[in-house]
C-alpha cells in the first residue's frame, strides 16, 4: 500500500513548479516594467558611482575635495570627508571593477534585507517563506528607490543596511547599538533624526553611542583633511544648488512639492519650515508611539519616511524606507492566522497596492520638467510630479503600528535573543 508520502510527492510537485512558474512571470513582469513600460531608462551610467571615484582620485591627487567636478556637469562631492575617507578603496580599482563591486554589493544587500523582512512574515501566516521572498526580490527591484539606487551606483543600501542593523542590536540588546545609526549619519546627514528617536525612546546608552561614534567619524574626517572638513561644515553643507535644481519631480521632499507650486518663483521658506516641522512633529510621535508599543520596525520606518519629507532635498533614490512600510502592511493585511478579515486588514491591503503601482510606474518621471519648460498650473502634472511626496505623507500619517501579543516582550523591554525565526519586522 502506497505511503502518504507517496501520494503527496505528484501534488507537491506541481505546487513546486507552479511556485516556480509564479517566480518567473513576476521576475519578467518586473524587467518588462523597468526596461519596457517607465519612461526613464534603469541605468543611468553609474553617475554618482563616477562622482564618487573621481572625486577620489582628484582628492587623492592632493586637490580641494570639493572643487572636483564631474566632467563638464557642475556636479560634485556633497558628502562630508568621512565619506571620502570611506570610499577610498574606489580608487584601487578600475572603472569597470568599481561599478560591478557597488551594483552587486547594493542587490546583494538589497535581497538580504527583503529576506530578513519577508521570511518572518511568511513564516507567521503559513506561507511558503522561500516564495514569497522569491516573489518579493524582483517587486521590489522595480520599485523606483531600488532602481535608481543601482542605476546611480549610490550607497543608499549601505545605509539602510547600516540603521536596520541596529534594530538587531537594539533587540538582542548588544552593547554596540547605535554604531549602524552613527557611521550611517557621518557618512550621509540624513540618518541624523534616528538619533533622536533613540533619546525620545530612552535608549540612552545607544543614542550615546551612535553620537560618539558620528563624532568620531567625523574628527577622523578633520584629522585626514582639515581644510576640507572646514570648508564642508561651514559652506558646502549649506549650498543645495550644488546638488540640483529644487523643483525637479525627483525631488520628492516637502521643499520639492513647495518648489514645484511655486515655480517659476521660489518657495517660501517659512511656509516650509512650518510644515516640515509640522511633518517632524506628527512623524516622531508616531515613532515613539509605535516603539513604545514594541512595533520597533514600525518606528525605525516612520522615522526613515519623515527624514525623507523634511530634507530640502530628497531624491527619489532616498525613498527606499518604502519597502519596510509595504512588508509591514503585507503582514496587517494578511490578518490574524484562524481570524476573520478585519477592517484594518483591508485598508492595510488598500494602501499597499496604492504605494506600490505608483513606485513601480515611477510616475514622476511621466511628467519631465526638462530646463527651458514653460511653467505649468495643470494639476494632474503637479500632482504627478510630487506624487511620491504624497505616497510618502500618507504612509506617515496611516502605516499601522502592530501591537505585541502580551506573550512577547515589548521592543523597550526585549534584551534577549528573539525567539526562532530570524529578523521578525514585529
Amino acid at each position: 500500500m502506497p505511503s502518504s508520502r507517496t501520494k503527496d510527492s505528484p501534488y507537491r510537485a506541481v505546487v513546486t513548479t507552479t511556485r516556480f512558474a509564479a517566480v518567473g512571470a513576476v521576475a519578467v513582469a518586473a524587467w518588462y516594467d523597468s526596461f519596457r513600460v517607465v519612461p526613464r531608462p534603469p541605468v543611468h551610467g553609474f553617475f554618482d558611482l563616477r562622482v564618487y571615484r573621481g572625486a577620489v582620485l582628484w582628492w587623492l591627487a592632493d586637490r580641494p575635495l570639493y572643487s572636483f567636478h564631474l566632467g563638464r556637469t557642475h556636479y560634485g562631492f556633497t558628502y562630508p570627508p568621512f565619506a571620502a575617507v570611506v570610499m577610498t578603496p574606489l580608487a584601487w580599482l578600475t572603472s569597470e571593477q568599481a561599478t560591478w563591486l557597488t551594483m552587486c554589493g547594493s542587490a546583494l544587500i538589497v535581497v538580504v534585507i527583503i529576506g530578513r523582512l519577508v521570511w518572518p512574515v511568511a513564516r507567521r501566516h503559513g506561507w511558503s517563506p522561500w516564495f514569497t521572498v522569491a516573489v518579493a526580490v524582483p517587486v521590489v527591484f522595480a520599485m523606483d528607490p531600488i532602481r535608481e539606487t543601482l542605476g546611480y551606483g549610490q550607497v543608499n543600501a549601505v545605509i539602510f543596511a547600516l540603521v536596520l542593523s541596529d534594530v538587531v542590536a537594539l533587540r538582542r540588546g548588544w552593547a554596540w547599538a547605535g554604531v549602524g545609526v552613527g557611521l550611517a549619519t557621518a557618512l550621509k546627514l540624513t540618518p541624523g533624526p534616528f538619533i533622536v528617536l533613540l533619546v525620545l525612546v530612552g535608549r540612552r546608552r545607544a543614542a550615546a553611542v551612535a553620537t560618539g561614534t558620528f563624532l568620531g567619524a567625523t574628527l577622523l574626517g578633520f584629522v585626514v583633511d582639515a581644510t576640507a572638513s572646514r570648508q564642508y561644515w561651514t559652506t558646502e553643507l549649506w549650498d543645495t544648488s550644488r546638488v540640483g535644481r529644487l523643483d525637479k519631480p525627483s525631488n520628492q521632499s516637502v521643499l520639492g512639492m513647495l518648489a514645484r507650486l511655486a515655480e517659476p518663483g521660489e518657495p517660501d521658506r517659512r511656509l516650509w519650515l512650518v510644515l516640515a516641522g509640522a511633518v517632524l512633529v506628527v512623524g516622531m510621535w508616531r515613532a515613539v508611539r509605535a516603539y513604545r508599543r514594541g512595533d520597533d520596525l514600525v518606528a525605525v520606518t516612520l522615522v526613515g519616511l519623515t527624514s525623507c519629507l523634511v530634507s530640502p532635498i530628497t531624491w527619489t533614490h532616498h525613498l527606499y524606507w518604502v519597502v519596510p512600510a509595504l512588508v509591514v502592511l503585507l503582514d496587517v493585511a494578511a490578518g490574524s492566522p484562524g481570524r476573520r478579515l478585519r477592517a484594518g486588514a483591508v485598508r492595510a491591503g488598500v494602501l499597499a497596492v496604492v504605494v506600490t503601482v505608483p513606485l513601480v510606474l515611477s510616475v514622476p518621471w511621466y511628467f519631465p520638467l526638462e530646463p527651458g519648460t514653460p511653467p505649468t498650473s495643470a494639476s494632474v502634472e503637479l500632482l504627478g510630479r510630487s506624487s511620491f511626496t504624497c505616497l510618502l505623507l500618507a504612509l506617515m500619517v496611516l502605516l499601522p503600528t502592530r501591537r505585541v501579543s502580551s506573550a512577547e516582550p515589548s521592543a523597550v523591554q526585549r534584551t534577549a535573543p528573539p525567539r526562532p525565526g530570524g529578523w521578525s519586522p514585529r
